[in-house]
């Protein structure tokens, strides 16, 4: 494979795959390989084909063989109008604020109920296969983690929806300024941004307040972890802060005991 070739035609990846086109074509008319429609052709990500022959259990031709197939191998991002080109959820595309702004990550806009989308993502079929094999792993953690890039959540473990008094299908899209408590809300886009900027000297644990039923939020300790994918994400890991915590009258008057004694 020549070094920068990144995508191919019907015929290059029959010939790869030592089958015919009209295989390859099924492939892609099946949505079991992701291709991009350019005219009346097909462009096939290498990455793309490499994730189909992987995960359908077929041998990878030699010639990909240099490519990186020794972690998880992810499908390349495509435009959700592009996945539903043809189909007939295609036709509200048009009409949708991400097509007409062209927004890269579609349900960052879900919030502001301006996306001709209905039901959530978590049942989407572009989010499933474009986005949940990047993210699904924090549902290994049983403490509250979730994926922010670009200020806006990608997934949450149900751990998380809980600390955040939320439903986790509310999750997805969500802006941290709808969880973030607003005094600390300053800190926490000043770290993400110099984390962005691969700032090593920012902190990769940090104590702040999110919002919940009280005025004054919960306290919280957060670890921060840079992701190699979704490239520019970042996992959280959170737990509630339980020195910051209000404390019953019962336990008021055992730690004055405890002092006392």
């Amino acid at each position: 494979m020549k070094e920068g070739y990144k995508t191919l035609s019907v015929t290059q990846a029959a010939a790869l795959c030592d089958v015919g086109r009209t295989t390859v074509g099924y492939w892609i008319r099946s949505k079991k390989l992701a291709a991009v429609r350019r005219g009346k052709k097909y462009e096939i990500p290498v990455q793309n084909l490499l994730y189909f022959l992987k995960t359908s259990g077929q041998e990878i031709p030699a010639q990909l063989e240099n490519e990186n197939l020794n972690g998880p191998v992810f499908q390349t991002f495509q435009n959700c109008w592009q996945y539903y080109q043809d189909q007939s959820h295609g036709l509200n595309c048009p009409q949708c604020i991400v097509f007409k702004n062209r927004l890269a990550v579609c349900f960052s806009a879900r919030n502001d109920g301006k996306i001709n989308c209905s039901g959530g993502c978590q049942k989407c079929g572009y989010y499933r296969e474009a986005y949940y094999p990047r993210v699904q792993f924090i549902h290994q953690f049983e403490i509250p983690a979730a994926i922010i890039k670009d200020l806006n959540i990608w997934a949450g473990n149900p751990a998380m929806a809980d600390l955040c008094e939320t439903h986790q299908k509310q999750l997805v899209g969500m802006g941290i300024e709808k969880i973030i408590h607003p005094r600390s809300l300053e800190q926490v886009i000043s770290c993400v941004k110099r984390k962005a900027l691969g700032d090593a000297g920012t902190q990769s644990e940090c104590r702040i307040y999110i919002k919940n039923h009280q005025a004054d939020g919960m306290k919280i300790k957060c670890s921060v972890f840079v992701l190699n994918q979704p490239p520019g994400a970042f996992l959280i890991m959170a737990v509630p802060d339980l020195n910051d915590q209000p404390m019953s009258r019962n336990q008021a008057y055992k730690k004055l005991s405890e002092e006392l004694a």
